[in-house]
C-alpha cells in the first residue's frame, strides 16, 4: 500500500529498511536475516488454528492446506512500484518476478490481494480493480466502478467465510476514514459496513485473511509516535471489533507497506522512499506464538507497495 505520509516522515529514517540498487533478479537470495526481540511487544497469543480438515493436503514443507488449490497458490505475492508482481517464498525468503501488471497505464499500485484460484486482484491510484494471473501477470479488466460508498482506495485481502468453508470474502478497508467493507465478486459492489470502533477509529490497515475464517489487519504506525504504533490486529469482520492485538512498537510502516499470513506468521513489508539512504522494502517475519521480529530479507533493490496471501497459504507452521 502506498499512503499520503505526515510530514513528519520526510524526515524519519526507516526502522527497518536497507538500501541497495535496483536491481530485477530473478530466485535472489535477499541477504542475511536480522532478529529482533518483540516479545514484549507482543500483548496476546495467538490463538491455535482449527484442526484442517479432512480434505487437506501436505505443500513441500510440509503444511497442510486443501487439495483444491491450484499449484503456486502457497505463495505470497508482491506487486513493486514499478507495477512489476513477484512470488515470495516465505522458506527460502526469495523473489521471483513474474510479469508487469501496468493495468491503469502507468497509475501506481496501492493494494493487491490473492484469491484461492491464483489470481491477484489489485487495487490502483485511480481505484479501478483489476485481476491479474500469478501465473504470468497481465491486465484483465474486472468492470469494478471505483468510488462506490465514497471508497476509492482501499486495503484488502481475502478469508474463507468460516474455518471448515473454501468459500472466501474479499473484505476491504477504506483508507478514506477507517472501517471494513467487502466487494461482492459476482455484482462488483463494494459494501461498507463503517467505521472501526473505539481506539481503532480513523485508523487505516491493510488486510490479510486465512483458510480457517480469520481476518487480520496490519495497522500503519511510526516507531517514532507511542500513541499510533503499528499492530497488527485481528478483526470481526461483523461487528469491526479486535479480537486480538499486537502492538509493534519497533516497526515503523513507513510511505509504502503491505503484509501477508502465511504458516502461521506474518510477513511485514516496509519501506520509506523518503529515506534516500534507505530507500528499499525489507522484509520481517513477526510470529506471534512467541512474539519474534525477524528481517527475512532486505537489499531487494525495489519497493513492494502491496501483497497477498490466499486461502490456500498454510495456517500451521512449518513441519
Amino acid at each position: 500500500m502506498r499512503r499520503p505520509a505526515p510530514l513528519v516522515l520526510l524526515t524519519l529514517v526507516s526502522a527497518l529498511a536497507t538500501a541497495a540498487c535496483g536491481r530485477r533478479e530473478q530466485g535472489t537470495d535477499l541477504g542475511d536475516a536480522g532478529e529482533v526481540d518483540g516479545s514484549e511487544e507482543a500483548s496476546q497469543v495467538f490463538d491455535a488454528p482449527p484442526q484442517p480438515p479432512d480434505d487437506a493436503g501436505l505443500v513441500g514443507d510440509g503444511s497442510t492446506v486443501a487439495v483444491d488449490c491450484p499449484g503456486g497458490t502457497q505463495l505470497i505475492y508482491v506487486a513493486s512500484e514499478e507495477r512489476e508482481l513477484y512470488s515470495f517464498d516465505p522458506v527460502q525468503a526469495t523473489f521471483q518476478s513474474i510479469g508487469n501488471i501496468d493495468c491503469a497505464n502507468g497509475i501506481y499500485v496501492n493494494s493487491m490481494a490473492v484469491d484461492r484460484s491464483g489470481n491477484a486482484w489489485v487495487n490502483y491510484g485511480d481505484g479501478s480493480l483489476w485481476k491479474s494471473s500469478t501465473q504470468k501477470g497481465g491486465c484483465t479488466s474486472t468492470n469494478f466502478l471505483p468510488g462506490q460508498q465514497g471508497v476509492t482506495l482501499f486495503g484488502m485481502g481475502f478469508s474463507t467465510k468460516s474455518a471448515t468453508s473454501t468459500d472466501e470474502t474479499l473484505y476491504i478497508d477504506d483508507l478514506g476514514g477507517g472501517g471494513l467493507g467487502m466487494i461482492d465478486l459476482d455484482t462488483m459492489t463494494l459494501m461498507r459496513f463503517g467505521p472501526f470502533p473505539g481506539s481503532l477509529t480513523n485508523r487505516t490497515c491493510e488486510l490479510t485473511g486465512t483458510g480457517d475464517g480469520r481476518l487480520f489487519g496490519f495497522f500503519a504506525g511510526s516507531s517514532y509516535d507511542d500513541a499510533s504504533a503499528a499492530a497488527v490486529i485481528g478483526l470481526d469482520p461483523d461487528t469491526e471489533a479486535a479480537t486480538q492485538q499486537w502492538p509493534l512498537a519497533s516497526i515503523d510502516t513507513g510511505s509504502d507497506w503491505a503484509f501477508a499470513f502465511w504458516g502461521g506468521d506474518f510477513y511485514l513489508f516496509s519501506a520509506d522512499k523518503y529515506d534516500a539512504n534507505d530507500p528499499y522494502t525489507t522484509v520481517t517475519r513477526f510470529r506471534p506464538t512467541d512474539g519474534s521480529l525477524v528481517v527475512v530479507a532486505q537489499n531487494i533493490g525495489f519497493r513492494v507497495v502491496g501483497a497477498g496471501s490466499s486461502t490456500c497459504a498454510p495456517i500451521t507452521p512449518a513441519q
